[in-house]
């Protein structure tokens, strides 16, 4: 039995589908619509044909849709595309509309194949699945704050509690005491303005070149302030003077990321214990680089070692991961290494980790060196 063309347009009438035909000449009239087209749009048959599908446009149908409709008949193309139409009583839904050229028996296109398709519910849920991933993204990024600021006021905190007692205190004790509270108000403080500039911002800014003798001289007098007594504290390389070139991360970055991995020293020892902060100039060549996600070139590695409990093997791939944390449900929020691994990276560079529990742990920090000329 041959395929006739009323047969083909009973099938095209019974679809579920919404299927029209309009002719490519003049203001291409729709010369058919099949019944679940005239269900879809709450149109009559009689008020459909002989008319351009321009019927269904309104205020809220994107133009940048319609520019690729019209883009793709002219070139006798099949198109693609979501957008927003009307039905007869002004309701909206979303359209996915596909077109596609109906040839004659020499090839040429005479007329264009529509097939309409309401997609509003699944819209919606995508909208709605959007929404709750800006929700979590801005729920990690206020967790995230909320760390931070956490770890900048606990040393203020300490200090205060020092400075209550000030009668006894030496006068450079009560100069470095102030000095550690100058810091980390102002790394509070700063933390507010770095979020009111991502949001009228977003774009990163590199920042300026510091010399690396200067980051480890703030670095060293911001840690002698938050290092309780009971941990011996000792530095190792970049002796005064020396020339190991500049750095591309600002002070106040650099010291929230070792103020971040002095913090979980001091934790992972319990409060007592030996720290040891390591300065050293590298070059990495590109097969070390490689293994490190890094470029070859010369580096600043800052090591961080303490003599705590250690990290198990098991857990340091997934150290810098959000929300990670070895800590107790109630100490720990997985933010600080993510976020300090993310201010490292947009500096260049990178944040290592290596263990043998319950041996202590090393945590190194890579940053590429500037040599100015």
């Amino acid at each position: 039995m041959k395929l006739s063309p009323e047969m083909l347009v009973r099938a095209l009438d019974v679809s579920e589908l919404a299927h029209t035909v309009s002719s490519l000449r003049g203001d291409m009239p729709l010369l058919y619509a099949n019944q679940a087209f005239l269900d879809l749009t709450g149109y009559g048959r009689d008020e459909v044909v002989g008319r351009n599908c321009r019927f269904l446009q309104g205020p809220l149908t994107e133009a940048s849709a319609l520019s690729r409709i019209r883009d793709g008949i002219a070139a006798r193309e099949t198109v693609q595309v979501n957008l927003i139409n009307y039905r007869k009583d002004g309701s909206t839904f979303v359209n996915h509309l596909y077109l596609a050229p109906v040839p004659d028996a020499s090839g040429t296109p005479i007329a264009y194949m529509g097939i309409q398709s309401n997609v509003t519910p699944l819209h919606q849920r995508l909208r709605l699945d959007h929404e709750r991933e800006k929700l979590a993204a801005l729920g990690r990024l206020t967790a995230g704050i909320s760390h931070e600021i956490k770890n900048a006021l606990q040393p203020i905190r300490l200090m205060a509690e020092i400075l209550e007692d000030w009668e006894s205190l030496r006068p450079d004790d009560i100069r470095r005491s102030l000095a550690t509270l100058r810091t980390n108000l102002d790394i509070a403080l700063q933390l507010t303005t770095d979020v009111l500039g991502v949001a009228r911002n977003p774009s990163h800014r590199r920042a300026e070149a510091v010399a690396a003798t200067v980051l480890a001289a703030e670095t060293m007098r911001f840690v002698e302030g938050i290092v309780p007594d009971t941990v011996r504290l000792r530095t190792v390389g970049i002796p005064p003077g020396g020339t190991p070139g500049s750095v591309a991360i600002t002070v106040r970055h650099l010291l929230q990321v070792i103020g971040n991995l002095v913090t979980n020293a001091v934790d992972a020892m319990q409060g007592r214990g030996d720290l040891t902060i390591r300065w050293i100039r590298r070059s990495l060549p590109p097969g070390e680089a490689e293994g490190l996600g890094l470029l070859p070139g010369d580096y600043l590695r800052i090591d961080i070692v303490d003599t705590g409990c250690g990290v198990e093997e098991r857990h340091l791939g997934e150290l810098f991961e959000t929300f990670f944390t070895t800590k107790p449900r109630d100490e720990g929020t997985g933010l600080g290494l993510a976020v300090s691994q993310s201010i490292v990276r947009e500096a260049g560079g990178t944040i290592t980790a290596s263990s043998q529990a319950p041996g202590g742990s090393t945590f190194s920090i890579h940053l590429p060196t500037i040599h100015e000329a």
